[in-house]
Order: C-alpha cells, then structure tokens, then sequence
C-alpha cells in the first residue's frame, strides 16, 4: 500500500492512499499540526514499532475513517465497518502508543493528572522518536505542491 502525502499551503495536507484491500481513498485538506502530518506519525510509529493491526494496518485492510472519500465515486460499501468491529480495540491500543511516543518525542508532558502510564517500554520509546526524527526531516523536504511517498 501507498499512502501519499503532499503538502498545501497554511499547513494544510492532503493524502491519498492506493493498493489497499478495497477502493483507493483521500482525505482532502486536513489541518497537519506543529511538525508533520498526525497520519504521517501513525505511519512511522506503527512501522517502527511494527504495529500491523493499527490505523494503517486497519486501513490496508479497508477500513475508512472520517474525512476519507473513495478516489473514484462507487456505491457506499460497509466492508471497512466490518474491518473496525474485529479490529477497532488493536487500533485504540495503537493509538495510544503513538500518541504516547509523539508526546515524549516532542517534549510534552509524560506525567501528570490524566496522562497515565506509558504503554511503551523504553527501547519501543526510542525506535519510534527514532522513526519520528526520520519522518519529520522528509517531511520538512516537501515544499508546497509535492508530496511524499510512504510505503505500508
């Protein structure tokens, strides 16, 4: 699977992801935060991390989720529903451990009222701000109109 990302102006972002289980599909315009893409840091935690059943691996499997369109208009399929419903608890763990790594790799707080434990062990901690810092400097290479190319 393909997820291409390319840059817009006022950090915007538009990414397309093609080669997966189901109609290839778009988000159109999404905001893309302090240092990259948020869908952009999911693809490099759960590569680094080797997360095969979170959002990405979700995706591939043909789940959608909000703001994603087909590439080419089709009659509504309910498959990546049915995607979520076997996977959706893989994919909340994956989203904790992501957001986790994004907080200690950009230097909020890990402590405090409503933070909670880290679902990641030290090394796991280190290969995804690994795998972040690698992201953000591709990212950073992207000017206006081009695009960066992941590969799941």
């Amino acid at each position: 699977m393909e997820i291409i990302f390319r840059r817009l102006p006022d950090s915007r972002h538009d990414l397309e992801v093609r080669g997966r289980r189901g109609p290839d599909v778009r988000l159109s315009g999404a905001v893309t935060g302090p240092s990259m893409p948020h869908d952009l840091v999911h693809a490099a935690v759960e590569s680094a991390l080797s997360i095969t059943d979170g959002f990405w691996g979700a995706v591939a499997l043909g789940a959608t989720f909000e703001g994603f369109e087909p590439v080419v208009p089709t009659r509504h399929r309910r498959s990546g529903i049915k995607v979520l419903r076997r996977g959706g608890d893989a994919v909340m763990r994956a989203e904790l451990c992501v957001n986790w790594a994004y907080r200690v790799w950009s230097g909020l707080s890990t402590e405090g009222r409503g933070v909670g434990r880290s679902p990641l062990d030290e090394r796991q901690v280190a290969l995804a701000c690994e795998a972040l810092d690698r992201a953000a400097a591709r990212w950073s290479d992207v000017p206006v109109g081009g695009s960066l190319t992941w590969r799941w």
